[in-house]
């Protein structure tokens, strides 16, 4: 089995390309990851309610994840300073805009240090790394609610792009419909001077037993707490910290399963109200 990278290549190559740019808002490039072909944002309703009709039609799904939990710490780059750089007077200025591009040019190298060392730390507070297990589990029995039957598989990592999407060495269960899963927990903040705040994506791609892909969506989570306005009150409040990331997924469990599946019932609750009502009409008739 290959090793995991600290963050994927895809996710660090992103942030060196963009350390130039102004950035007002993390959160955009962390939803960009998942977002690079543009399909979610450009398909239409029929072939969306398509896609929607050919999920549910599945009865037996492999959900894949990766099993590690990956915890990425990063800032948008900057130092603030640039919006207030005409005050500042010529050398003033010069010296807010050399400050920011130089904090954005160390943006990637800062991202994969502080994650190692959050990481790091929530290991040592004897926190349990399963937050990618206990969101996967959740989102199997919302599965099993809608009357499917569904297989667990935790693995390394999806790397790829959210439409094509590959888990390497995997051998998918024959009989299944494959359901990979890309989970990302993060704190991120959208300069070097703002609150690190919790962030979740999951990233999915459903693949029918022949492995043609049938639908991909992606659902996040942008929490409002906790907050930490310095980058060492998150080293230091791992409980709460790690707390903020679990809630973010519970968040997302209904939106993925919508998302992929459609916003319908439990197919255990509609097959109870029917025999129900079977019931209900049988015992008039009788009554009659």
């Amino acid at each position: 089995m290959k090793l995991l990278h600290p963050l994927p290549k895809s996710f660090t190559s992103m942030l060196r390309r963009d350390a130039c740019m102004s950035l007002n808002m993390l959160t955009l490039l962390l939803v960009a990851a998942a977002l690079l072909s543009g399909c979610a944002t450009n398909t239409s309703q029929p072939v969306l309610k398509a896609r929607y009709e050919a999920a549910r039609s599945i009865e037996k799904v492999e959900l894949i994840y990766n099993e590690e939990d990956q915890l990425i710490v990063t800032d948008g780059g900057g130092s603030g300073l640039t919006g207030f750089a005409g005050l500042l007077g010529p050398i003033g200025a010069i010296l807010a805009l050399t400050v920011d591009t130089s904090s954005r040019m160390g943006m990637a190298a800062r991202t994969d240090q502080r994650s190692k060392e959050f990481t790091a730390a929530l290991k040592s507070s004897g926190a349990a790394m399963t937050l990618n297990r206990q969101f996967a589990e959740q989102l199997a029995t919302r599965l099993r609610s809608s009357g499917r039957e569904v297989k667990v598989t935790p693995f390394m990592r999806a790397t790829g792009q959210l439409a094509e999407m590959q888990v390497p060495e995997l051998r998918p269960t024959p009989g299944y419909s494959t359901l990979i899963l890309r989970i990302t927990t993060a704190y991120s903040a959208a300069d070097a001077t703002s609150s690190f705040k919790p962030f979740v994506l999951v990233e999915q791609l459903l693949r029918n037993e022949q492995q043609a892909v049938v639908h991909q969506a992606s659902s996040f989570a942008d929490v409002t707490e906790p907050t930490y306005f310095m980058y060492d009150g998150l080293l230091k409040d791992t409980a709460a910290a790690h707390q903020g990331l679990k809630q973010g997924l519970d968040r997302v469990v209904q939106p993925a399963y919508a998302g992929m599946f459609g916003d319908d019932e439990p197919r255990t609750v509609r097959a109870a109200s029917t025999q129900t009502a079977a019931s209900s009409s049988t015992e008039a008739a009788q009554a009659r």
